[in-house]
């Protein structure tokens, strides 16, 4: 699977509160935990001081990431930058 790092930001502060409000739903209900099959998160930051966030997790496919990153773009008018990533041990042997 390839890693990713993707930052997330809101556009405005209304979109951002009705975001919050569905994620904390979706924590409280373990949601964020549930196997995707050829998806697993990592991690997930959050600078809710300027609407923004960082997430690490693996795919098997962009195609993938982009079904389940798409609820939270349409819903909510978030932009995603979706970078691909190298693990220590991939830039290593990259460079060796």
């Amino acid at each position: 699977m390839q890693l990713f790092v993707i930052d997330w930001s809101f556009q405005n502060s209304e979109d951002q509160l009705f975001a919050t409000n569905e994620f904390c739903e979706f924590l409280k209900d373990n949601k964020l935990n549930q196997h995707i099959e050829g998806f697993q998160l990592i991690f997930v930051a959050h600078t809710p001081q300027n609407g923004s966030g960082v997430i690490i997790c693996k795919a098997q496919t962009s195609t993938t990431l982009f079904k389940i990153l798409k609820m939270w773009r349409d819903n909510f008018n978030i932009s995603f930058n979706i970078k691909p990533a190298l693990t220590n041990e991939e830039f290593l042997a990259l460079h060796s």
